[in-house]
């Protein structure tokens, strides 16, 4: 699985890449053809704390789930949204 990281009106450390990679890329546990794994950070234009947001499209054949969460730290909206895409894959699975 392909990860890209992209980060809006910030510039994104190398820890919080590394973070963000290794998190997104356990998704691949779940769903072994996800092809790429589209991650964007970004500063949302508001003044509540909550303004850091993580959005993740995964490339799978056939489907492409998308998420979007908003934190108050960029590490914990990775965590929200590679925890609600694993509920996704989850009924995705066949039975």
């Amino acid at each position: 699985m392909q990860t890209i990281v992209k980060s809006v009106h910030f510039n994104v450390s190398d820890e919080l890449h590394d973070f963000t990679i290794d998190k997104v890329e356990k998704l691949e546990k779940l769903n072994n053809r996800i092809v790429r794994a589209h991650v964007t950070l970004s500063l949302e234009p508001d003044s509540k704390p909550e303004n850091k947001s993580c959005e993740i499209i995964l490339s799978i054949p056939g489907e492409d789930p998308y998420l979007k969460k908003t934190a108050g730290s960029f590490e914990e909206a990775v965590l929200q949204a590679v925890e609600a895409l694993e509920k996704v894959l989850r009924r995705m699975k066949p039975r």
